[in-house]
């Protein structure tokens, strides 16, 4: 029993000293983490290749080049589109911001009697110069974004890092995981391939199956908002189908975003009418659909412990720990739902003691 005490504690403090140095390390994790969730991701694929008597390397090679390809694809062709819709956004801004002021003006119509015709002008100007500034600055960060060095560093880590990182890593992928079984003790080999089972179903559920999920619902959003008419509808689209692994949050900001700017753009019943259409249909289509298939109802991760685990996550190691908090998410939930399970056995729970 000492002894067990003793390699408990030493275990903790292996663990305790790992998380310190990844913490130490944190500004280079991200091509690493994205590559390994990326391999993990990708290596069903790799599998069904290997099915048809292609080595690991062969097949290694045919699914990140394709992968590549349809990534570097997308960037091509959205981002002229991208470009050309901010453009066209940034003109606009006068209008808007007219616009907001004449919907502020019907709202305070019933106050003009106590203001005088100078508050009333010192009113708008204010709006006006609010509304301008605001959305320019916004106008000219995204225009920045899409054309500047953050892009281009982005694009060169995409072709050159994160690829050479996932090729090695999506090769050696079933080694890694023969390597990583090898370690776990004869004595408790049983249970603990079975808690990796739970923790692999949950996993591939979630990180495979919202992937899906978010990819086709940004297709869908880009294109419907697009055919509505509402001012920036790709990227509000493809914005609101990323966030959508966000449980109902993807979901809320487009209605926001899209709200906001239609009031902005003075958009017509005909507008509205399509909006509605586009987020009662993406809703239809995520909720009985895309979820059911892709995702399923065996995840066990409840969406409150989702945005919990993506809020620490982000806190504590920023665009790194989001992108590493669903999956220790998972293999939280996984435990706990063991040690409740090992628990409700206990004599103590049965009122033996």
């Amino acid at each position: 029993m000492q002894q067990k005490k003793k390699n408990w504690i030493i275990a903790g403090i292996i663990g305790l000293i790992f998380i310190f140095l990844l913490w130490l390390v944190e500004g280079i994790l991200l091509p690493f983490i994205a590559a390994l969730l990326l391999a993990y991701f990708l290596d069903p694929a790799v599998d069904k290749l290997q099915r048809y008597k292609l080595s690991r390397t062969v097949s290694t090679t045919g699914v990140v080049g394709l992968f590549i390809f349809v990534v570097v694809s997308l960037f091509l062709i959205l981002l002229p589109i991208l470009q050309t819709q901010l453009a066209a956004f940034m003109v606009k801004i006068p209008t808007y911001a007219s616009v907001i002021w004449s919907k502020i003006k019907a709202l305070i119509s019933l106050s003009q009697q106590s203001m005088s015709p100078d508050q009333i002008y010192n009113l708008q100007s204010a709006v006006n110069k609010t509304v301008f500034t605001t959305l320019n600055s916004v106008g000219d960060m995204l225009l920045n974004f899409l054309s500047g060095g953050i892009v281009v560093f982005n694009v060169l880590s995409l072709l050159l890092i994160i690829p050479v990182l996932l090729f090695y890593t999506l090769r050696d992928w079933d080694k890694i995981t023969k390597e990583v079984m090898n370690l776990i003790p004869k004595k408790h080999e049983t249970q603990t391939k079975s808690l990796l089972s739970d923790i692999n179903q949950t996993l591939s559920g979630f990180i495979r199956g919202q992937a899906s999920v978010c990819l086709v619902l940004a297709i869908f959003y880009a294109v419907g908002l697009s055919l509505t008419g509402i001012d920036l509808g790709v990227l509000i689209g493809l914005l609101t189908g990323i966030l959508s692994f966000i449980p109902y949050f993807g979901f809320l900001t487009g209605v926001v975003l899209s709200v906001l700017l239609g009031l902005a753009q003075g958009a017509g019943w005909g507008v509205w009418i399509g909006l509605l259409i586009v987020f009662s249909l993406g809703q239809l289509l995520e909720s009985y659909i895309l979820t059911p298939k892709l995702v399923g109802d065996k995840v066990g991760l409840h969406p409150v412990w989702v945005i919990f685990a993506l809020l620490a996550g982000g806190a504590l190691f920023g665009f790194v720990g989001i992108l590493v908090a669903v999956p220790f998410a998972a293999v939280i939930g996984v435990l706990l739902r063991r040690g409740v399970s090992y628990y409700k056995t206990t004599d103590f729970y049965k009122g033996r003691q």
